[in-house]
């Protein structure tokens, strides 16, 4: 198959169409260096080939790919391409994009001396015995390449990665009610800060995932309860503004589902909070 350059995104990104013109994302180490639109790309400076069904996917992987460095976009396709292998499934194409972005924040915390507790890791370890021996394994790459030795925590969050990425759609009242709850929490956020948030952004594309997974786990009455006093009273000192919005966020859980969320729950909300609100903020005042 023969592929020519359609547009390039930087020195090893390039979307480009085959002989069918079908449009592909290239991803190889200096795949776009000298070339221009309409040149034909050399085959072996090819390492991966996506091709997304969803434009929504497509545009998110684009933009998560230009913020993102390539050898954590490599190490994530290492990972994902032996956890299918392992586990003997083809996951969603969603996982490029969670993964990836899963994997790159969590290189990013360990280097900065961030580290989270995963309330889940028994539920996950017990009824996902797979995934998580998938996950484990995820482990040792992550060691070879970057380095860095991720504790049992992060075997959990990984593993969650598979399970998501295996399971199909949800009924459709359970659909609306995780609509719901994300237009409500988006909603506080907005109007707490006075803002209107930019829905392509990356920082907002993580936030809506994360409220749909907190939502899911609300429906099923998975909530966590447990609660970390050091890293919740840690990260309040750092984001205040995050809190106090995050404070909104619970009440608002409170009232409508009659749960309290836990410090494990609002350390989640302060940091993707502060992450798409509060930054967003500073550079409309810059």
């Amino acid at each position: 198959m023969n592929y020519h350059v359609k547009k390039i995104y930087n020195n090893n990104i390039i979307l480009a169409e085959d002989d069918k013109m079908s449009e592909v994302i290239l991803l190889g180490k200096g795949i776009a260096f000298q070339k221009q639109s309409g040149d034909f790309v050399d085959d072996d400076k090819i390492d991966k080939k996506f091709i997304f069904e969803s434009p929504e996917t497509y545009s998110k992987y684009i933009a998560l790919l230009k913020e993102v460095p390539l050898n954590q976009v490599e190490l994530a396709n290492k990972i994902i391409e032996q956890a299918q292998e392992e586990l003997k499934v083809t996951f969603h194409d969603s996982i490029y994009i969670g993964l990836t972005d899963h994997i790159s924040y969590t290189i990013s915390r360990y280097k900065s001396g961030l580290f989270l507790k995963n309330a889940l890791l028994w539920e996950i370890k017990n009824y996902y015995p797979k995934e998580y021996k998938a996950a484990e394994n995820a482990l040792n790459l992550i060691w070879y390449y970057e380095k860095l030795q991720l504790s049992e925590d992060e075997i959990g969050f990984l593993a969650l990665h598979f399970i998501n990425a295996q399971q199909g759609g949800e009924e459709i009242e359970k659909t609306m009610a995780v609509a719901e709850i994300e237009h409500d929490v988006l909603n506080i956020v907005k109007y707490y800060y006075q803002i209107d948030l930019n829905e392509n952004t990356l920082n907002y594309s993580r936030f809506i995932t994360h409220i749909r997974f907190f939502a899911r786990r609300l429906l099923k009455e998975e909530i966590l309860t447990s609660d970390d006093n050091f890293l919740f009273e840690q990260i309040k000192d750092k984001m205040p503004k995050a809190k106090e919005c995050a404070d909104k966020v619970k009440d608002y859980f409170i009232k409508k589902f009659k749960i309290t969320i836990s410090q494990e729950e609002m350390i989640y909300f302060m940091l993707h909070i502060n992450r798409v609100a509060e930054r967003e903020r500073k550079e409309i005042q810059n």
